[in-house]
């Protein structure tokens, strides 16, 4: 290690670092020690306001409860019998006598099952039909709890209890001798006690500071400054409260504002139907005081000492590690293969020692690389050599054979055609180009099936099938016939009918695909297997793989059906043109072999894709 790098290293571990701990941690104490007293201090407030909202609506369902239960209160529910207009406006200054009698009472209506409505209320009150209210889904939930109220704060059902700023109590009205349903009691209150609680526990503190009763979505039913009804505290805060809890208190932004949010969900089941919670809100700046000046001094102190350790950094640390991230780079992109880059030194220092290391070594691994690539190209050619030379032999000693077997008996014509034939064959297998002509390749295959034909008269029959536009296409020299000549020798060994032999070519855009199919004795599974292909013409043909072809015939012995042509051909294509060509094969016994050869489409004169 030289001595910058340990210069930087003390100065990081013994300055630096130190001081910036120091700041981070006496911020992070003084933040959570004012958080945690307010806290305390808010929860006994917030509980506090709870315990009042109780009182509250305790309050309010007594008096409800107890004049639902008046006789002349329920005499007319449930009757079934009409009222002229009369006894309409009797029954309204009856329910202001009871109702309306308590002070934050706004309104009351009574509805009978058969649709009737009896209602009175304060000046500016709407009154809601039978069919309005039926319509409403807080309907359906005070039917269910059959007496028990539910309420419903202000801006949480605007179509039932309108704008302003009424809390809304519905339940069912029941029988007090049967308890049996007599109609529906939806009441209205202004609650101007809750205002007064809240500024009661809001007196002598910041002007920010803000209270508010909210429901189970986060809607802003009351608040202490009337700025946020009916507004989502989701929209204002930064980040979610957790409302299932009795009680929470975090510090995140509200409104922008980085503020102490706490939350208290009182227990009000037993007053009835509802989901509330508490909310206060208190500005962080109020609550820190002066404590944030000092954190901002700390603040500073570290930053400034900070900002020292940057601009040591910049001048004399970042120059090195822009050379080293430099050097990265160019690895990465040796990685991928590109070894033409070399490294430039910008000093005579260290780093021009690494960057002529670094170009010495990608030189070696450039020269290392390409020979390698020249000995495996000696090595695939001379490879493929060997292959086309075990398919020429065993050709031509499958042709003689048939010619000897003519002249012994006295063909002479017969073996005069045959010669020439095989003269013509001998020709194109000579020529010292690895690829031909698709339409040489096919008078190929032809000459040698026209041989095998004298041979094995009434054995087989053929048809080779090669679009014009193919013709001029090149393929590799001898692919055709050794698998023409696989079908003809195993395929159609023994078998009680004519065999057919069917080469075609199909155009598929960028490569070529040529098809072999005979109808003969097919292929034993056993083989397929080694070979790794699914029996079944049917069934889709797995990739034949040329090793695993080799190694299935040496097992399987000379008489094997795939016989020895196969597995060059497949070698042969393998090494020419690659992983991404080759041979598919399918069959079943007794019902033929398909083969499938994929190549690429180029003429004489494109570059060899190969």
């Amino acid at each position: 290690m030289n001595l910058r790098k340990k210069v930087f290293i003390a100065f990081m571990a013994f300055i630096v670092l130190p001081l910036f701990v120091l700041g981070l941690i006496t911020y992070l104490v003084s933040q959570y020690i004012i958080g945690e007293n307010y806290a305390e201090q808010s929860e006994l407030t917030l509980k506090a306001v709870g315990r009042n909202l109780t009182y509250v609506l305790k309050e309010a369902n007594y008096f409800s409860e107890s004049y639902m239960l008046r006789e002349d209160i329920q005499s007319v529910l449930g009757t079934g019998q009409t009222f002229d207009a009369v006894a309409l406006t009797e029954y309204g200054r009856l329910l202001q006598r009871t109702f309306l009698s308590y002070t934050p009472a706004y309104s009351a209506a009574l509805y009978d099952f058969d649709g009737k409505v009896f209602s009175e209320g304060k000046i500016g009150y709407r009154r809601l039909s039978y069919e309005e209210l039926f319509r409403q889904p807080v309907y359906k939930e005070a039917m269910r709890l059959n007496g028990i109220p539910v309420w419903i704060g202000p801006h949480e059902e605007p179509e039932l209890t309108g704008d302003g700023p009424f809390f809304t109590m519905l339940r069912v009205v029941n029988d007090k001798y049967t308890l049996d349903n007599k109609g529906i009691l939806l009441q209205q209150f202004q609650f101007q006690e809750l205002n007064k609680i809240f500024n009661d526990y809001d007196s002598g503190r910041n002007a920010d500071n803000r209270y508010m009763l909210v429901n189970q979505d986060g809607l802003v039913m009351v608040d202490s400054k009337s700025e946020l009804q009916g507004l989502l505290l989701s929209g204002l805060l930064s980040s979610s409260m957790d409302w299932s809890k009795d009680y929470d208190s975090r510090k995140l932004e509200f409104g922008g504002v980085e503020s102490v949010v706490s939350v208290h969900h009182p227990e009000l089941d037993r007053y009835g139907k509802m989901n509330w919670s508490v909310v206060s809100v208190t500005p962080w700046r109020y609550l820190s005081g002066k404590t944030e000046q000092v954190l901002r001094w700390i603040g500073a102190i570290t930053a400034l000492c900070l900002l020292s350790a940057l601009l040591f950094n910049l001048l004399f640390v970042n120059r090195n590690i822009r050379f080293i991230l430099y050097v990265v780079q160019l690895m990465k992109r040796v990685e991928i293969g590109d070894l033409r880059i070399r490294a430039e030194a910008a000093s005579n220092d260290e780093t021009s020692v690494l960057a002529r290391g670094f170009n010495s070594l990608v030189e070696r691994i450039s020269g290392l690389l390409e020979e390698v690539k020249r000995e495996q190209e000696r090595k695939n050619k001379a490879e493929l050599m060997l292959l086309q030379a075990q398919i020429k032999p065993h050709f031509l000693f499958n042709t003689l054979e048939s010619i000897n077997a003519l002249a012994a008996q006295n063909e002479g014509r017969k073996v005069n055609k045959m010669v020439r034939q095989l003269s013509t064959i001998l020709r194109i297998s000579f020529q010292t180009s690895e690829q031909i002509p698709l339409s040489l390749e096919m008078d190929h295959l032809r000459n040698y099936l026209e041989i095998q034909s004298y041979r094995f008269e009434e054995l087989f029959e053929y048809e080779l099938d090669i679009p014009n536009s193919l013709r001029d296409s090149l393929i590799l020299k001898l692919t055709l016939q050794p698998l023409v000549e696989n079908s003809i020798q195993h395929g159609f060994e023994g078998i009680a009918y004519k065999g057919r032999v069917h080469v075609k070519a199909e155009d598929h855009g960028e490569h070529i695909v040529l098809w072999v199919d005979d109808n003969g004795i097919g292929i034993d599974s056993a083989v397929l297997s080694r070979l790794h292909y699914k029996s079944g013409i049917s069934q889709s043909a797995a990739k034949l793989h040329a090793a695993a072809i080799a190694a299935a015939v040496r097992e399987e012995g000379a008489s094997a059906r795939t016989g020895l042509g196969l597995p060059n051909v497949a070698d042969r294509l393998r090494i020419r043109y690659g992983c991404r060509y080759g041979l598919w094969l399918c069959s079943e016994p007794g019902q033929g072999t398909l083969i499938r050869i994929v190549i690429p489409k180029q003429t004489a004169g494109e570059p060899d894709e190969a």
